[in-house]
């Protein structure tokens, strides 16, 4: 049985599409050169912004997927989970591949200018932002983070099996091996005094993707999600709206901290925490506020088109910010300027995902007109 709408989850997809563009635009301040300043939606203390809200997109895919999928009867519906995800990920993402891909191929000169032919493997599979740290491949949009989903869909299945069966074990199990991944390279110059110290150099020199994109820490913020939509969600629909407010207060004054003070932390800890404070406080908000009507339709189409604007906002981004490079901005103008660029973004993804669920209807559309198997249509 379906489960009754969640307005938080709109709340937080929305929330962070839209701070992960803005770190992405902040960025191309420096990247394109351009005078003066932009809106420095980049680094803090003890981490960085678009760290924190890619965190809490794991968390909440995690979390959307529990409440809507607690459990599997059926190697059936198994089976239908995957052909609902792989339509849901893949027909808007070879659309909008396809297209970048022409542009470069006819940019550069060249149809193979992301190295041998079997890379196309990689953009096929949607793992070619993912990988790329191993090499140039055909990679042309979207985030590296869409390969990571894939992963972590590909291993729900098993997560729940974990979830339902040994949920304590599991999460001392995962939390630990998240916590000894970002602290491996302690031993890298220790002598190879037995087998563990030898085995963990040899993690060390085969596993090179950075910590924020290690499948271990999205699987611990994915994990992350399964406990805030089980026991914190719950929770916070039961505080009276003041109680809301006061605790939302409190969650505020923690965040502060890592703004405000360097921590005890590294970099992908405090991120991975400050998520799940930040996922806290939206979860409150999102019940306790009186969002206006106007305000509640614009954040329910962003998330709608989340995975629209995540598909093209770093290739849109670089085609308008290439156009005024050489213009001069203050922080103020630049955050006037953000306004008509992200609605640009997202016109364009609400198109791609308009296409995609077109494309995938008229297919469907097609194969239920098709005569069976072995026998001839009518004439």
């Amino acid at each position: 049985m379906r489960k009754p709408y969640e307005p938080s989850f709109d709340v937080i997809r929305a929330v962070s599409a839209l701070a992960i563009v803005l770190s992405h635009y902040s960025y191309t301040f420096y990247e394109y050169a351009i005078r003066e300043s932009g809106p420095e939606f980049l680094g803090f203390k003890n981490g960085d912004m678009g760290g924190i809200f890619v965190d809490i997109f794991f968390m909440l895919s995690g979390a959307a997927l529990l409440y809507n999928h607690e459990s599997f009867n059926s190697f059936k519906e198994v089976l239908l989970f995957y052909k609902k995800r792989w339509l849901s990920i893949f027909p808007a993402f070879y659309i909008a591949w396809t297209i970048m891909y022409v542009i470069n191929s006819l940019r550069v000169g060249s149809w193979f200018w992301g190295g041998p032919r079997k890379l196309f493997l990689l953009s096929f599979i949607g793992m070619d932002g993912y990988f790329l740290h191993l090499g140039m491949n055909y990679y042309n949009l979207g985030e590296w983070f869409l390969g990571a989903i894939i992963l972590l869909y590909l291993l729900y299945p098993l997560l729940l099996f974990l979830w339902n069966k040994c949920k304590i074990p599991s999460t001392v199990l995962i939390v630990f091996i998240f916590l000894f991944n970002l602290r491996r390279h302690y031993f890298s110059s220790a002598p190879d005094t037995n087998i563990f110290i030898v085995l963990v150099k040899y993690y060390n020199s085969h596993i090179v993707i950075s910590d924020n994109m290690c499948l271990w820490t999205c699987i611990m913020n994915f994990w992350a999600g399964f406990i805030l939509v089980s026991s914190f969600l719950p929770f916070a629909k039961k505080l009276g709206r003041k109680s809301s407010l006061i605790l939302s207060l409190v969650l505020i004054l923690f965040i502060a901290q890592f703004f405000l003070f360097p921590l005890p932390f590294n970099k992908q800890e405090s991120c991975t925490i400050l998520a799940v404070l930040v996922y806290m406080l939206l979860t409150l908000l999102s019940g306790s506020l009186t969002i206006p009507a106007p305000v509640e339709k614009t954040v329910r189409i962003i998330s709608k088109y989340s995975y629209g604007i995540f598909l093209v906002h770093h290739v849109t981004l670089y085609g308008v910010m290439w156009l005024v490079k050489g213009f001069t901005f203050s922080w103020i103008s630049s955050m006037i300027f953000f306004i008509p660029l992200f609605t640009l973004i997202l016109l364009i993804g609400m198109l791609l995902i308009a296409s995609s669920n077109a494309l995938v209807n008229g297919i469907s559309r097609m194969l239920r007109t098709l005569p069976p198997s072995g026998k001839a249509a009518d004439m």
